[in-house]
């Protein structure tokens, strides 16, 4: 019996010497790989190429999979492989977007939280509106900022919209965060002590149906993280906040419901903006006006689909101190540096008084 214990923990041994000495392999290899992403920076510096590439991804993966004979294993190193990558997009917004990041609210923010994942190296700086971050953009304050643009729920951020259009900043990236409302109040409240809800408007209407079936008074404010900031300071046991986990936590606050958000799929769109455009992507979003007679958007639509660019998005939005002037807010899909996209924007220029190319992004 005793033998037998022996035999087992000296296999144990040996499994673990191998383990260790593979670890210490890896460790080289990926010193390795991180090298050669160093040369890709430089590349994608010097012609203004981004971080996410989907179709090199794509590629990356199935050639690993495909190295692997074991069916049980083949999973299993294809996400390590997925994870080795997000940390080489990581090195690279590190390396490409050199110094701060900006967004609005305050630590516990779902833009902060987008913007940690983005860069998590980066120092972050908190601003108070969204124009803020815009304008600390273009006086050069900061590198870029990480905008929410848009909620599978609720739509578009309207005055996001607006700032993209008054300002000449590019957007270089998006990123999809998904959304988990909690509902957090101070230590010693329950769902039963609550009367008062605070929130942003948009959280507010992303779970509209769960207050509605409580009773509670919904009261608008700047956003999440600000609001479970109040909540914190006030100490009130009849009054809560929507935000998140990682928010309550910051804030000393108890989650007293998880997950309340209408829509289990709730998603947010953070937009990476700043004063340099990219130069490669597989979407592209223009921004327009027109002159004011009838059929000039349809024959804007009628030339985007001559070029053989499929439309994934069309909006308009009212221009300000301007009565009954439209822009037009349009994503594309395609590569926007083909010669298909440069006889597009000749002809938008030519047809639209007035016309930008947006951003130019990968999108999967």
């Amino acid at each position: 019996m005793e033998n037998k214990k022996t035999e087992q923990e000296n296999k144990l041994a040996d499994a673990r010497k191998t383990i260790n000495e593979v670890d210490a392999a890896l460790a080289k290899l990926f010193v390795q790989r991180m090298d050669a992403v160093a040369d890709v920076i430089a590349y994608k510096m010097e012609h203004g190429l981004p971080v996410f590439d989907p179709v090199r991804e794509k590629e990356v993966l199935v050639r690993c999979g495909d190295a692997i004979d074991s069916d049980a294993y083949r999973p299993y190193f294809v996400s390590f492989m997925e994870n080795v990558m997000e940390q080489s997009k990581r090195y690279q917004r590190s390396v490409l977007f050199d110094g701060t990041v900006g967004y609005q609210g305050t630590e516990g923010a779902y833009a902060q939280i987008a913007l940690s994942k983005l860069f998590p190296s980066h120092r972050a700086q908190a601003f108070e509106t969204w124009q803020d971050v815009f304008e600390a953009v273009m006086r050069d304050e900061i590198g870029c900022g990480v905008i929410p643009f848009e909620n599978s729920y609720t739509g578009e951020v309207e005055e996001v919209l607006d700032l993209l259009y008054r300002y000449p900043v590019s957007i270089r990236e998006i990123y999809d965060l998904k959304i988990e409302h909690c509902l957090v109040a101070p230590q010693g409240a329950s769902i039963g002590t609550i009367q008062e809800v605070v929130s942003h408007p948009q959280a507010l209407k992303q779970c509209g149906g769960y207050i509605k079936s409580h009773g509670f008074h919904a009261t608008a404010y700047v956003n999440t993280a600000l609001a479970a900031e109040h909540v914190a300071k006030e100490a009130d046991l009849h009054k809560a906040a929507i935000a998140s986990k990682e928010t309550a936590e910051r804030f000393g606050l108890s989650v007293l419901a998880e997950k309340i958000s209408e829509s289990a799929q709730n998603t947010t769109r953070f937009i990476v903006i700043a004063k340099q455009p990219a130069n490669a992507g597989n979407h592209f979003s223009l921004l327009f006006t027109l002159r004011h007679d009838a059929g000039q958007l349809a024959a804007v639509m009628q030339i985007i689909a001559q070029h053989g660019f499929n439309m994934e998005c069309v909006r308009s939005k009212a221009v300000h101190d301007v009565p009954w002037q439209y822009y037009f807010y349009v994503e594309l899909e395609g590569d926007a540096s083909s010669e298909q996209a440069k006889q597009l924007f000749c002809e938008m220029q030519v047809r639209c008084t007035t016309f930008r190319v947006l951003g130019v992004y990968y999108k999967s």
